[in-house]
């Protein structure tokens, strides 16, 4: 796997107004918490592969009763399905008795690989988001400022607290691109901000779904559709019309996660979700989906002055709907010296409105590997929240620890590669039948 290493390492800031990016801590109390996260893992880890065995003993008998029976021989040590089901008789394997083979053979991998490649994802938009963020610097690299619009500027940025730029890219998912749109660009937006509160004031706040109207009017309805891991999920939400543009849905998975020191992020990206199905033209009645392609939030404390908090967010978005790009331009030009202004002109504003949040009682066990702290915001395109905690600690992942972990992960790849051959040896028997 492709380490995310770089993103500990230090980097001189070169964009003009930006925070200092997230550092790390190297202190030799660190080393505690590692342990103790690759511990817990471990842990977690060895259940999943008792699980595995236990699937693979039932596949096993599954696929020679389905062997014999079709040879039609009296050799069978299950007479009928009633006998190989008799066989399993604890409660776990009645629970996986109750799905048919097309559901239940191979779930558990099925959902251990579906949660490992979200959280690569997590780590791939994460680099991602600290090289535009961070790393890259102004014209040089293509980004333009954007103004505040002078008829809101005094309301919604009258100390220039917050600075916006824009590049168009083309879609940044990799491997997870749709093909058929080819290089075209959509409008890529990162802003840095300063909001007058303090660091736990803030992320209580925006972690706190009731607050959100107050703040970000781009959200008329959202709900989760799937909880990947407790540090992750998938959301729906919906923006109302903009401009000429209707209002559009989106589907999105996002991503929360606690640096070592100190600093929230939260990414996403957009994803599908055959619960959630979407239009992808312009119809009467119908909402159209659009997608919050990839995206990053960088909320930290300020190292100047601990009353105050930093952010740098970056947001690409595909509205959809086929537009023609003079349409989808005309709108983002006339939306984007607005809308992240007034943006963090509402947070700012609301935080300070609101005072000091009452005492939390933690609901989510504050474990190594798990943060109890609240998390997670609302943006265009999605809105995500864990009020109780539940984000992943810096350095928790299997693959942010590659070494650690190198023999668990071929374990798993081996039981992967088993359940492929047993896959493989049905489809053979049923192909050349009795």
């Amino acid at each position: 796997r492709k380490s995310t290493k770089t993103l500990n390492k230090p980097k001189r800031n070169l964009f003009p107004g930006a925070p200092p990016p997230p550092m790390p801590i190297t202190s030799s109390g660190t080393l505690a918490d590692v342990m103790g996260e690759a511990l817990v893992e471990l842990r977690e880890m060895r259940e999943e592969i008792a699980a595995l065995r236990d699937e693979m003993k039932y596949m096993k008998s599954r696929v020679k009763y389905e062997r014999k029976r079709l040879s039609n021989t009296e050799e069978d040590d299950y007479e009928d399905e009633d006998d190989m089901v008799e066989h399993y008789t604890n409660e776990e394997d009645e629970k996986m008795l109750a799905h048919t083979p097309e559901q239940g053979v191979g779930s558990t991998v099925t959902r251990l690989k579906r949660r490992r490649e979200f959280d690569r994802i997590g780590a791939e938009v994460e680099e991602w988001a600290h090289r535009l963020l961070f790393e890259e610097g102004g014209e040089e690299d293509g980004w333009k400022e954007i103004q505040c619009n002078k008829f809101v500027r005094k309301k919604f940025n009258s100390n220039g607290s917050t600075k916006c730029f824009m590049k168009w890219l083309p879609d940044q998912r990799g491997r997870h691109a749709n093909p058929e749109y080819g290089d075209r660009k959509y409008p890529c937006i990162k802003c840095y901000a300063t909001i007058d509160a303090p660091f736990e004031e803030v992320c209580s706040f925006l972690s706190n779904s009731d607050t959100m109207p107050t703040y970000n009017e781009l959200v008329i309805d959202h709900r989760d559709i799937e909880e990947i891991t407790p540090h992750s999920k998938i959301c729906w939400s919906q923006c109302p019309q903009i401009l000429f543009i209707k209002s559009r849905d989106f589907v999105t998975f996002c991503h929360l996660k606690w640096k070592r020191d100190g600093t929230q992020v939260v990414v996403n990206q957009a994803c599908d979700h055959e619960d959630m199905p979407g239009v992808h033209e312009e119809k009467e009645g119908n909402t159209c989906r659009a997608f919050a392609l990839r995206g990053a939030n960088f909320i930290q404390r300020d190292p100047k002055n601990p009353d105050k908090t930093r952010f740098a967010i970056l947001a690409h978005a595909d509205p959809g709907g086929g537009l023609p790009e003079w349409t989808v331009k005309t709108a983002v030009n006339a939306v984007a010296p607005i809308e992240p202004f007034k943006l963090f002109h509402n947070i700012n504003s609301q935080i300070i409105a609101a005072g000091p949040s009452p005492p939390r009682a933690e609901m989510v066990s504050s474990l190594s590997g798990r943060s109890a702290r609240p998390g997670g915001l609302s943006q265009l395109g999605y809105a995500c929240f864990w009020p109780n905690g539940g984000g992943l600690k810096e350095g928790f992942l299997h693959h942010e620890q590659q070494q650690h972990h190198q023999h668990d992960d071929s374990n798993l790849d081996q039981l992967d590669e088993n359940l492929e051959h047993l896959d493989d040896d049905e489809s053979s028997d049923k192909q050349q039948g009795p």
